[in-house]
């Protein structure tokens, strides 16, 4: 069982070793910038990040003995359940992503605009030669990243604060994680979502489905503005744009039904210590309405 010490622990390891990996990633992006396109960059983005999150808490955890299908909430889960959190997804997205662009043309001449990996990434996402390999790169971080952050992390939280604050502050912990403060608060929200259902389900599918999905549809949705652009530089033409706040409110909405269907179909769970949360586990049997 994982406890909140061992969260705390593991939290600071994984700092520590995304700090190193993005100095030695610098180093060698500097080496071979002319030789590696964008797209492969990406990808060995996403296979690093492998290596920087699930090698080390799988180290860490075979040390502490874990029960890893317990662990990494392996637990199968209705694709309705997937489906609609896919969904909640996508619309919760449209209304962050209109908010992100109003943070970020209100920044527009800073610093933390300018050095941020979101907005780099819309500009870099043009210069993609193979799409293909592109999506597959965003989509790919998706897996060590839910293993981690709402299957073993959060679950230590569980077990040491109320369920409230554990997805509370994983979700903190996840936005953190991601050295950006305009990428930060473009998932803080979603990454709280997700948090909510794998505590709900006690299952990382249905956010794991939802966060490649998710990240999938962000570079799709660019490089269909790029094709549709006619040669103008996208990511200026984006960020020149106003912020849809119709399309905010219509994502808030479907969000919402959203929601309300998730708390409908998931199992209940007690608001006491994740000790209480644990012993749910093992006695659910998956079902969307989980019956035992």
């Amino acid at each position: 069982m994982v406890t909140g010490k061992d969260s705390w622990k593991l939290v600071g390891l994984l700092l520590l070793c995304l700090l190193l990996a993005h100095i030695g990633f610098f180093a060698l992006l500097g080496s071979f910038r002319d030789k590696l396109t964008f797209d492969f960059l990406v990808l060995l983005n996403a296979f690093a990040l492998i290596f920087v999150l699930l090698l080390p808490t799988v180290l860490f955890g075979t040390m502490q003995k874990w029960n890893w299908f317990e662990v990494f909430r392996l637990r199968p889960t209705s694709w309705r359940i997937i489906f609609i959190t896919v969904i909640g997804t996508f619309a919760l997205g449209l209304t962050v992503s209109q908010l992100t662009l109003w943070l970020i043309q209100r920044l527009a001449d800073s610093v933390i605009v300018e050095q941020s990996k979101l907005t780099n990434l819309l500009s870099a996402t043009e210069k993609a030669r193979f799409p293909i390999l592109l999506i597959f790169a965003v989509m790919l971080p998706a897996l060590p990243e839910e293993l981690v952050f709402r299957g073993v992390i959060q679950q230590g939280f569980e077990h040491q604060y109320s369920p409230k604050l554990a997805i509370l502050l994983t979700g903190i912990v996840f936005a953190i994680f991601h050295l950006d403060p305009i990428q930060a608060f473009s998932v803080a929200a979603i990454a709280i979502f997700w948090g909510w259902i794998a505590w709900r389900s006690q299952s990382v599918l249905p956010s794991l489905f939802a966060h490649a999905f998710q990240n999938a549809l962000t570079v799709i949705s660019v490089t269909l503005a790029r094709a549709g652009s006619e040669g103008v530089w996208v990511s200026k033409k984006v960020l020149s744009v106003s912020p849809n706040w119709w399309a905010a409110l219509l994502g808030l909405s479907v969000w919402i039904v959203s929601l309300l269907t998730l708390m409908r179909l998931l199992p209940r769970r007690g608001e006491g210590n994740g000790s209480a949360t644990f012993g749910v586990y093992s006695d659910q049997t998956g079902t969307a309405s989980g019956s035992r």
